[in-house]
This record gives structure tokens, sequence and C-alpha cells, in this order.
């Protein structure tokens, strides 16, 4: 019965040490760096992420695309009643310019019914061309502006790869602090479980001998039964949260992972992360200048600049100047002073709309569309100064409750051990003892959920800056 009741008070001295002696078998522990760097490696969503930019690469190809060099031959003949009316033949390349447009080629047209403005040597003709926009085009055209948005389109894309993963790693960080949480409540009431049981058969030892009341035995009794039910709904809710960690994680070969049964959670020390004003600012700043969602609503507006000038550029006349050089491949005898002063092809174009309902028409509406998004970017600037501020004072305030309700655990821990030391004194109960034991055992929940709010907080914070919630 003495070694019996040496244990029994011995034990609350034991209580709530469990965990650190656990906790160093590193070889159990999933750190949460490892946990997030296997997310970011290996999930679909992040993968699907990155190939947002991909796609956006591949845009900007098919832009430049619009510059490259053409091919193209043309064919034409018609015989008709044994009469050979005319074939031709307009073979030519054409190389689209920053401005303009080359163009060069050979043309040849033969036959009894040519149209004589078409009429070519019998060697046919090599020509080498240009042409030139002075009106609308002259500035930017559709070529331009594709490419100029294709490009702001690959900054948009990056940046908001970044916001996808770090709002999936923030929902990661969470499952797992979760995780955490149900693990730490787990062993906490183990430890009230395993006090209750070694708390009634010392009881029931001393009813034997005369020495307590059957109504303290029951009253150890129902208090057993409550710790039990408390360790099944903790084993539930642990287990729970293992299955929704074990959803985060994948094989390299994109299989589901389930999480090992014997990896326990890290303990998050908040040395680790102290953040000073001086760090704030800092990372204020870098939000201001690289948060992904800035950066987006920045690219944004540049692809819609890009559309106003190309919008105002349509208000202008079309007028295009072509000319060509012209030279029979045959005839060498004819002087190069001839060719640039008689031997060419010219021509102009005009044009304009009479009303330009429709080109003013995109214009205003794309001068709106930049004023929305020049006030959304205001907007959303404010909005995460304010939620940086928010994450912040969370955090400081979750470090002051932190440390007060590591003070209330070690006083809570004294008067159980000076309860059970009145008890077998005579001065008190089985009630207050049990009442003292709960309160531990519910301020050690208590410390674990705070301690899975500061640790999110700190992703949350993180995630406000824009910066990867693993990568801090």
């Amino acid at each position: 019965m003495q070694n019996s009741m040496m244990r029994f008070k011995l034990l609350p001295l034991f209580l709530l040490l469990s965990f650190t002696i656990k906790a160093q078998d590193r070889n159990q522990v999933l750190t949460a760096r490892s946990f997030l760097d296997l997310v970011v490696s290996r999930h679909p969503v992040v993968k699907q992420a990155a190939l947002l930019p991909e796609k956006a690469r591949f845009d900007l190809m098919a832009a430049r695309g619009n510059f490259d060099p053409k091919a193209r031959a043309l064919f034409n003949e018609k015989e008709f009643d044994e009469k050979s009316y005319w074939n031709s033949l307009d073979a030519y390349l054409t190389i689209p310019t920053w401005i303009g447009e080359f163009k060069a080629g050979f043309e040849r047209s033969r036959g009894d019914y040519v149209n004589p403005e078409r009429s070519t040597p019998d060697g046919g003709l090599l020509y080498v061309g240009y042409t030139l926009p002075l009106g609308a085009g002259l500035l930017m055209d559709d070529r331009r502006n594709t490419l100029r948005q294709a490009q702001q389109y690959v900054e948009s894309s990056q940046a908001q790869q970044i916001s996808l993963v770090n709002k999936f790693l923030v929902k990661a960080s969470a499952d797992y602090w979760q995780w955490y949480f149900s693990w730490r409540q787990f062993m906490f009431v183990s430890e009230g479980l395993e006090l209750a049981k070694v708390r009634f058969d010392a009881i029931k030892e001393l009813q034997k001998n005369g020495n307590n009341s059957a109504l303290d035995t029951v009253e150890a009794f129902t208090n057993l039964i409550q710790r039990i039910n408390q360790l099944e709904q903790s084993k539930l809710d642990y287990s729970n949260a293992r299955l929704i960690v074990s959803g985060h994680l994948w094989s390299q070969n994109g299989d589901p992972v389930e999480l090992d049964s014997t990896k326990i959670p890290d303990y998050i020390d908040p040395n680790n992360y102290a953040f000073s004003l001086e760090k704030l600012d800092s990372l204020r700043n870098f939000a201001i200048q690289f948060h992904p969602d800035l950066r987006k609503l920045n690219a944004g507006i540049r692809q819609l600049e890009f559309e106003k000038k190309y919008r105002a550029e349509m208000l202008k006349p079309e007028l295009n100047l072509n000319y060509n050089f012209l030279r029979n491949p045959i005839n060498t005898s004819i002087s190069d002073n001839s060719i640039l002063q008689n031997n060419y092809k010219f021509g102009i174009s005009a044009g304009m709309p009479l009303l330009l309902r429709k080109e003013r028409g995109k214009l205003n509406g794309t001068r709106t569309q930049i004023n929305i998004a020049e006030l959304n970017l205001i907007e959303t600037k404010r909005n995460i100064e304010i939620a940086v501020n928010v994450r912040f004072n969370e955090l400081k305030n979750l470090e002051i409750q932190l440390n007060n309700q590591n003070k209330l655990l070690e006083a809570m821990r004294q008067l159980v051990e000076g309860e059970q030391i009145r008890f077998f004194n005579g001065e008190s109960s089985v009630f207050l003892v049990n009442t003292r034991e709960n309160n531990l055992v519910n301020a050690g929940v208590k410390l674990a959920e705070i301690e899975m709010k500061y640790a999110m907080s700190i992703a949350y914070l993180y995630n406000a800056f824009g910066i990867n919630s693993w990568n801090y």
C-alpha cells in the first residue's frame, strides 16, 4: 500500500514531462519544415500551380511567333479550248519587324491573256520591298500589343503561382498544427487517465483496510470513467488529425502516402521565432514591393496600359507606304541607278472610320479598367498593411498567453501535489484532489491549444507578408 501511495503522490511530478522525454527521440519526429518541404516538392496542387508560369511562357512564345518570317508561294494557271490564258507564280518571304514588314520574292506571269499590269519579263522579276505604317500602327500595333501583354502575363502568372502555393501551405500548416494539438491533448489526457487509475487502486486498497469510505471509492471511480471517455475522444481526434495530415503527403511517383503511425509532430519553441519591430518593418517593406497580390495587380495594370496605347493608336487614320525594288534576274545589264529610279513598285493606302465609335468605345473602356485596377491596387495595399499589423498583434499577444499559461501550469502542478499531501493527512477529499488534477489536465490542454495558435499565427503573419509559410 505504501508503494501505491508513494506512486500516487509522485505521479504528478511526471505529468507533462513525458512529452519532453518522448520528443527527444528525433527519429520519430516529423518537423513542420520537413512536412512542408514534402508538400512543396510533391503535392499535385503545388505542381499544378507551377504550370501557370509555364503556360504563360508558352503564350509568350506564341506572341513572339507573330514576328516569325513566313514563306509563301501562289501559283495559278488557266487553259481552255487549247489556249493558254495565263499562268502566274508569286513566291515570297515576309519578315515582320517592330515597325512594318519586309517582303522579298519572285513573280512571273505568262500567257496570252495576262493582265498587262501583272505582266513580267520571261525570266520573271525579283523584288525586295518594305511596308511602313505612317498613321495607325506606327507606335503600337496588334503584334506589339500582344507581345507586351504576354510578357506581363508571365509576371502575373508567377505571382499567382506564389499566391496559390502560399494559401495552400497555410492550410497544410493549419492541419499540421492541429495534428500537433491533438497529439499533445492525447498525451495530457493519457497522463490524467493513468493518474486516475493509480488513485482508484490506492483508494480501493485504503477502503479494504478500513481507512477510507466507500463514497471516496465511488468518487474515484466516476473520475476514472470520465477520464476513459475523455481519452477515447482525444484518441479519435488524434487519429483523424493524423489522417488529414496524411492527405498532404505524396510519393515522388505521385501516389498518396499514409503518415507513419510512429511519427509525432515537433514541439514549437517560441525562442526560435523571436519577432522584433525592426524585423516587422523590414518585412512590411518587402511586402509592399514583392507581395504576390500586388505583383499580379501591377502586371495587370501594365497590360492595360499597353492596351490603352494600342487603342489610342487605332484612332489615327490608316496610312501605309509600300515600296518595292524590282530586278530582272536574267537581264543583268540594267544599271543600279536605273533600278533605284525606274524599276520599282510604289503604293500608298489610306483609310479611316468616319465616326470612330468602336475605337473610342474601346479606348474609354480600357481607361475605365485602368482606373478600377488602380483603385483595387490601393485597397489591396491597405488591406495587406492591416493584415500584417493584425497578425503581428496576435503573435505578440499569444507570446504573452504562452508565457502566462506555462506559469499557470506550474502553479497548478504545485496545487495538485499539495492537495494530495493534504488528502493523505486527512485534511482534504477525493473530490478536491480530482478537481485539482482535472484543472491541471485542462491547463495542459489549454497550453497545447495556445502553442498551436502561436505556431499558426507565425504562418498567417508570413502569409500576410506574401512569403511562403514554410520558408522562414
